[in-house]
């Protein structure tokens, strides 16, 4: 988690001692987020950089001013504050032994499908961020399927932070960013259209059509969803919660994975605890008992 230097140094020097209102805003991040900010002088810093355009927005001279004002139930300032303080890093196929691992359980995957006589496999990225990974698993999974089987393909992608997601649902990238995507998988996945522009691509609409985007708060009490998921991506978050908080989002992760799903958290992420039914079934990758 690392920001640029901030425009206003004098502001910054602020921030960086009002420790009292950096920690009723790290209190409140983390009661609505589960994402917990140490105080330390790295994240003294990393909030201050982040908050100095919404304070600047809502005329606020420190952290307190601001506190006033969402504490008024303001939801536009909420919302603010929430999408600066949470990180969305995220690039196509990282991590790739997951997507190896992935490829290499399709037919099992497929056969478990058609055994159940569904036609559907459900996935769910559950840290969709700017949408990279949500569609590196449906190239995944697309080239994967034998097509004869018939079996469609419902991701449902979602994030707490809803500017992300809608740069997700645009799917339009720098080609920069497609390094690691090989060139066939970019001719057949990728076009540029009048929504790019020269250093752009834009994933195709059928593809984009695929992957339902929508906000969603891990934090949340319970996860309602309609059907269990065949796999589960919930990758690069659980590593700002607490080990309490890891605990609780896994606990009712597993409880919307199938009986044959698989479940990926990051390979820098662990989970544990006396309430898991999930057995590890190669490196960040799970299945319930």
């Amino acid at each position: 988690m690392t920001d640029t230097e901030p425009k206003n140094p004098l502001a910054h020097d602020v921030l960086m001692t009002d420790v009292k209102g950096y920690e009723v805003l790290a209190k409140k991040l983390f009661e609505h987020t589960g994402i917990f900010m140490d105080p330390c002088e790295k994240n003294y810093s990393l909030m201050s950089n982040r908050m100095q355009k919404i304070l600047k927005k809502y005329n606020c001279q420190n952290y307190q001013d601001f506190i006033n004002i969402i504490n008024t139930n303001n939801s536009e300032a909420k919302e603010d504050f929430y999408q600066a303080l949470t990180t969305n890093t995220t690039q196509f196929f990282r991590e790739n032994e997951h997507f190896i691992f992935l490829k290499g359980k399709m037919p099992e995957i497929e056969s478990y499908i058609l055994a159940e006589k569904r036609k559907e496999i459900r996935i769910w990225c559950a840290a969709a961020s700017t949408g990279e990974e949500p569609y590196t698993i449906l190239m995944c999974v697309l080239e994967s399927l034998n097509p004869l089987s018939n079996i469609t393909v419902k991701i449902t992608a979602t994030d707490i932070n809803t500017l992300v997601l809608e740069k997700a649902k645009l799917g339009v990238y720098k080609k920069e960013l497609l390094e690691s995507v090989s060139p066939a998988l970019v001719l057949k996945y990728f076009e540029r259209n009048a929504n790019t522009g020269e250093e752009f691509l834009q994933i195709k609409e059928k593809y984009r059509c695929m992957i339902e985007f929508s906000k969603f708060n891990l934090n949340a009490e319970s996860y309602l969803f309609i059907n269990k998921f065949d796999i589960i991506f919930c990758r690069n978050v659980l590593i700002y919660f607490t080990h309490k908080a890891v605990e609780e989002v896994i606990v009712k992760l597993s409880r919307c994975l199938d009986k044959k799903g698989y479940l990926f958290i990051a390979h820098s992420e662990a989970i544990m605890g006396e309430r898991l039914t999930l057995k590890s079934i190669a490196p960040s990758v799970y299945q319930l008992k």
